[in-house]
């Protein structure tokens, strides 16, 4: 009898011990770890009867990796910060590349890893993000999507993509620029996204868009 008490009290104390050790490894170990971050400058060159317009941004990339332990599906997530690149082509006709773009489910950074970009920083064909424009930079209604190769179908003649690069850089994330100069733009996006948040007069298929879309964080 006494023997088979001894024998409980060790197991409960091996039971503790490991308990204790577990909790500390999971404690200190557990968390997931970030990558050093990675920082991306995507520019935009467009020809246009007036001469070539540019616009770049700065994209930072960070991958934080879940602990050994957790489920496969979720080893990893990379998160983005930055601005979305835009291009300026006078008399109110702007071109953006999006942080990500509801319709196609793509966010950019999926487009900027080394296994997508050229050497060169190019894209190639067919795996180039996605590019949008307003019809009027007022009413975000009015997006819809450039064809890389046919920008004469939507701006008319004399304009076309000169290029579309990616480039390594240690300039800090972009951001503010763009809900400083089209604020009507941004007061309009700035509630969607969030849960519940369905502005009247916005079309149905941009309510997971918001300024998210453009800009993150988020302009208060």
């Amino acid at each position: 009898m006494e023997q088979r008490m001894q024998r409980t009290n060790l197991t409960r104390r091996l039971v503790i011990w490991l308990l204790v050790l577990g909790g500390g490894y999971l404690l200190v170990f557990g968390g997931s770890s970030s990558s050093k971050p990675t920082r991306k400058r995507v520019a935009i060159e467009v020809a246009t009867p007036h001469g070539t317009a540019r616009g770049a941004s700065v994209i930072e990339m960070v991958n934080n990796h879940a602990p050994w332990w957790y489920p496969a599906a979720v080893t990893s997530t990379t998160w983005q910060t930055g601005e979305a690149p835009h291009v300026d082509l006078g008399s109110r006709r702007h071109v953006f590349l999006p942080l990500h773009y509801p319709l196609d489910g793509m966010p950019l950074w999926s487009y900027l890893r080394p296994d997508v970009v050229r050497p060169d920083g190019s894209f190639p064909p067919g795996r180039t993000p996605t590019l949008v424009t307003f019809d009027d930079i007022d009413d975000p209604n009015t997006i819809r999507k450039v064809d890389p190769g046919a920008f004469e179908q939507t701006f008319g003649s004399g304009y076309h993509l000169v290029s579309l690069t990616v480039t390594d850089t240690r300039d800090p994330p972009s951001s503010g620029t763009l809900a400083a100069k089209f604020p009507v733009l941004h007061r309009q996006l700035v509630g969607l996204g969030e849960r519940g948040a369905r502005p009247s007069g916005i079309r149905g298929d941009l309510r997971l868009s918001g300024w998210r879309a453009f800009e993150t964080p988020p302009t208060p």
